[in-house]
């Protein structure tokens, strides 16, 4: 089954190279094993999500550019998270400060197109009466811009790289 999500929750991004955590400031909240309970509102990065160590995603600009100065490696730099949108779909039928409550199978996504997800509810004897929805659909469309913004990614890397090196043709 199911659970709802509080603070101190387990989190994970595809581009991330460590684990995260989700804090829920305790304003007008729903409490769960002396915990705050999530809403899909939480999700503002550094406040609600912290940091997944070093990012890998070339989308990430840093990274790009430390990847560029590395002659092409893959070169990780430090998460900054870029959440922009609520996590997804929630459970609208159960609020926690006016939103719907965050479930354990919800997700959200950084503007590197890292996939966040939930590893660990942050509690365990609380669980809904909802069944998990099918995510396959929502991964396989995920993994699909995935893809596709790697392979942009993929080809700025290109450009920027022959750029460096007609720069260094110049310079001789």
């Amino acid at each position: 089954m199911p659970l709802y999500v509080c603070s101190g929750a387990g989190l994970a991004c595809t581009f991330g190279m460590g684990s995260g955590s989700l804090t829920v400031l305790p304003t007008k909240r729903v409490q769960m094993e002396n915990n705050e309970a999530a809403s899909i509102m939480d999700f503002t990065p550094m406040v609600n999500i912290s940091d997944f160590g070093n990012c890998t995603s070339l989308i990430n600009p840093i990274v790009m550019a430390a990847t560029a100065k590395n002659q092409g490696v893959l070169e990780p730099q430090q998460c900054i998270p870029v959440v922009v949108a609520p996590w997804t779909p929630g459970k609208t039928d159960v609020l926690h400060a006016n939103q719907p409550a965050l479930m354990d199978f919800c997700l959200c996504t950084c503007a590197y197109m890292g996939m966040i997800t939930i590893t660990n509810a942050g509690q365990t004897s609380v669980s809904s009466a909802m069944p998990a929805p099918d995510m396959s659909a929502m991964m396989a469309e995920f993994a699909a811009a995935a893809d596709e913004a790697m392979k942009k990614a993929e080809e700025d890397m290109e450009e920027m790289m022959k750029e460096a090196e007609e720069d260094d043709e110049e310079k001789k």
